[in-house]
């Protein structure tokens, strides 16, 4: 299997030669009269319909610094009925005139509170009186990195029609019980004491659902703590092994589509906004990046029919394996099928967006089947996630752009075909994101290696060897020996994986 490296030339091809502009480009769809997504170079991205090049109609704008409004658009600017939700849980939702709060809105924050009544030039005038006297409806919600879990307050509160175990001995049924330390039991009682299926409502601010006994979870059961969810098999309050949700994606049938040539078949994956994990800031930024690359001529000019990208809400697990399906199943003895993944990762899987801390795990071992039942010559797999590496080989002057991209098909007929794994952590460390590099600290080094930094014999042919060689010293110095990426297969270290064109 000593091809199996080549495949990174589709990432190669598509940073080298490139410029500026494409930061700045409609990557799908038609953003002059139609429904497209738009990049910009600030790392911005609109997604909704357009009028004379401009978003005019319903959309969703994503600002690089994780804001996202949803709701009209005239000429370019809010106007009309939006909602802007911010990172940290707050969001505001009414009228918008020229990107601004006017007309009769809705300030939310995190802790609940609410501001509520008429806005003129984004301040609001006059709060109704379902106001809250401490909020600051002026002021817009901090920007914190974290996406919390379901407020938990509501919930506690929410006692109407439940008996008071407190001053009656509940020997079975449902009600709810207060602890010397603030916290609250809802749920089922047996012989005057909480026991059985229900919630604790922590006085810290956490939340378990689950199974309940001797005044801890016994039990399957989900904790919610800050911005995570831990679902498990508890004893005692402590863990005893991590929940397999059983979890189904309908296997349709897919048909190969034969040709003579080389097709390349792309799945793309980017999660930041994840409800029962931290956020992460340019997880989704790295996917449409690559997306864009691949539709260029130096990443292959995919057509649409052989690329799909999924971002955020549309990362679910089902989605993600039913395109894996959808394109890789259909590739002949001659094709690529390729797949990458920015996001969060556990031992032994990634996480999509709809994971709630046991459910909707995109595990390992799904993705290597689905490698092993596609009948392509060149398999690629890339993933910038925390303990990727348990993901190992389990399996077994430029030029114009068409003599390059003929070039670049052509090496795929050549070279002998094979599964390429690489990694951007060994499988017990984390993967880093860099404020400063705005990027993941592996796809920032993976990207400039293939832009010609990691020519090291300065044949202007980067071979797969010289690659890993590069990023893994790159990562490894900037974070100081504590994220160590890692390559596996069966390959010739001399395969190249990208043309430097000068």
């Amino acid at each position: 299997m000593k091809g199996l490296a080549f495949i990174l030339p589709l990432f190669a091809l598509l940073w080298l030669g490139f410029s500026q502009n494409l930061f700045a480009q409609c990557v799908q769809g038609d953003c002059r009269n139609g429904t497209g997504t738009y990049l910009f170079k600030n790392g911005d991205r609109y997604v909704g319909q357009w009028s004379g090049g401009q978003p005019h109609g319903k959309g969703t704008y994503y600002f690089s610094s994780k804001e996202r409004y949803e709701g009209d658009f005239k000429f370019g600017k809010f106007d009309g009925q939006g909602t802007m939700y911010y990172p940290d849980g707050a969001y505001y939702t009414g009228g918008w005139k020229e990107n601004q709060k006017n007309g009769y809105g809705k300030l939310v924050y995190r802790e609940g509170k609410v501001a509520e009544g008429q806005w003129v030039a984004g301040k609001m005038q006059k709060p109704s009186s379902s106001s809250s006297s401490s909020a600051n409806p002026g002021a817009a919600p901090s920007s914190s990195m974290a996406s919390p879990p379901p407020t938990t307050a509501s919930g506690k509160n929410n006692i109407a029609g439940l008996r008071n175990c407190n001053t009656t001995l509940c020997r079975s049924g449902t009600g709810y019980y207060d602890y010397p330390d603030g916290s609250r039991w809802i749920g089922e009682f047996s012989n005057g004491v909480p026991h059985g299926k229900g919630i604790c409502y922590y006085a810290s601010g956490d939340r378990y659902e689950g199974q309940w006994a001797g005044g801890a979870p016994n039990g399957p059961g989900v904790l919610y703590s800050g911005n995570r969810a831990t679902g498990a098999v508890w004893v005692n309050g402590h863990v005893m092994h991590e929940l397999e949700a059983e979890e189904v994606v309908p296997n349709n049938p897919v048909r190969i589509e034969p040709t003579r040539g080389v097709k390349i078949y792309a799945v793309i994956v980017g999660v930041g906004r994840y409800t029962a994990m931290p956020s992460l800031r340019y997880t989704d930024d790295d996917a449409f990046r690559f997306y864009s690359f691949l539709k260029s001529p130096e990443g292959g000019a995919l057509p649409d029919d052989q690329i799909v990208i999924l971002v955020d809400e549309n990362a679910t697990r089902e989605n993600v394996l039913r395109a894996m399906r959808q394109y890789f199943l259909k590739a002949d003895k001659n094709d690529v099928v390729l797949f990458f993944f920015s996001g969060h990762g556990l031992e032994g899987c990634f996480l999509p967006v709809d994971y709630d801390g046991f459910n909707n795990k995109l595990r390992h071992e799904e993705i290597k089947q689905i490698f092993l039942q596609s009948q392509a010559k060149h398999k690629l797999c890339i993933a910038d996630a925390c303990h990727s590496g348990t993901l190992n080989y389990g399996l077994a002057a430029k030029g114009p752009a068409p003599v390059s991209l003929s070039r670049y098909y052509q090496a795929f007929e050549e070279s002998s075909g094979g599964i390429a794994l690489l990694m951007s952590s060994k499988a017990e460390e984390l993967s880093l994101e860099d404020h400063g590099l705005r990027q993941g600290v592996f796809t920032y080094y993976l990207l400039r290696g293939m832009k010609g930094e990691a020519n090291e014999n300065g044949d202007n042919i980067i071979t797969i060897r010289e690659l890993y060689n590069y990023v893994r010293s790159k990562v490894r110095d900037y974070t100081a020996n504590v994220q160590n990426p890692v390559l596996t297969g069966l390959f010739d270290e001399n395969m190249p994986v990208a043309f430097y064109r000068f």
